[in-house]
């Protein structure tokens, strides 16, 4: 008979280098779940809930906060302590005044960052994909795995025409909204989420296009330094300042 699933567990060895575990403490680590993130690029929510923010001591505490629906992921309660969080994520715990997001960390990877209140009504998503379907309208998609189907505003419109692949939408939550649109574009602001620079940001100076033998890519000014990098490692989180808060660097 198939399997209907992927595995549930994983050797703590080779789990991806920014899980916050002990490699030699015990065997096995929980596996994430089929979801919005990759699984290379994502954390379980119970190692999330235990490992870094602290609000359980053992894996049987985490998994009884999320089971009994305490934890919000995006706006959403996640009651699967298997629930992959990724890039950009809100996470939300019932009784605490304090809400996170999920952002990349210089030489850390993928971790939680306290954030304003404000910010919690909301997500930035980098536009991956872009395409016409049925009835003339378009589909937009995103780096977690949302889809967002646009309509035309008046007749013989294309919907969509300002959206871009590589920009960022800043999507409301939990409605799913549109309200806000940051363009890839010379002058605004782009977080490095990936590679050896990730966690770093700043003014996207200039934009290389891409060629057969040469990805796309994006030289970056900070305040300390300037570097290349990929397009496809850069999001851009705002114009002259970011609209969300990054912590302490």
């Amino acid at each position: 008979m198939a399997r209907k699933s992927g595995p549930r567990q994983l050797k703590r060895e080779p789990a991806p280098g920014f899980w916050p575990i002990h490699r030699k403490e015990m065997a096995w680590a929980p596996m994430t779940r089929p979801g919005p993130h990759r699984r290379d690029r994502s954390l379980p929510l119970v190692i999330v809930i235990r490992e870094i923010l602290g609000y359980a001591r053992t894996a049987k505490e985490a998994i009884h906060i999320i089971s009994t629906g305490r934890v919000k992921v995006d706006g959403v309660v996640r009651r699967d302590h298997r629930f992959p969080v990724g890039l950009m994520d809100v996470l939300q715990i019932e009784g605490s005044p304090q809400s996170f997001r999920v952002l990349p960390r210089p030489d850390k990877g993928l971790t939680t960052v306290p954030i304003e209140k404000g910010e919690s009504g909301f997500k930035l998503c980098k536009i991956v994909g872009k395409k016409t379907v049925e009835g003339g309208r378009t589909q937009l998609n995103f780096h977690d795995g949302r889809n967002l189907i646009l309509q035309a505003r008046e007749p013989r419109q294309r919907p969509g025409e300002e959206y871009a692949v590589g920009g960022a939408i800043q999507l409301g939550l939990p409605e799913q909204n549109i309200v806000g649109h940051i363009p890839f574009q010379t002058g605004a602001i782009g977080l490095v989420v990936d590679g050896r620079n990730q966690g770093h940001f700043g003014k996207i100076f200039s934009i290389t296009p891409g060629t057969h033998a040469r990805r796309k890519g994006v030289r970056i000014e900070t305040t300390d330094e300037a570097f290349e990098t990929p397009a496809a490692y850069v999001i851009p989180i705002g114009m002259g300042t970011p609209l969300i808060g990054l912590g302490k660097q």
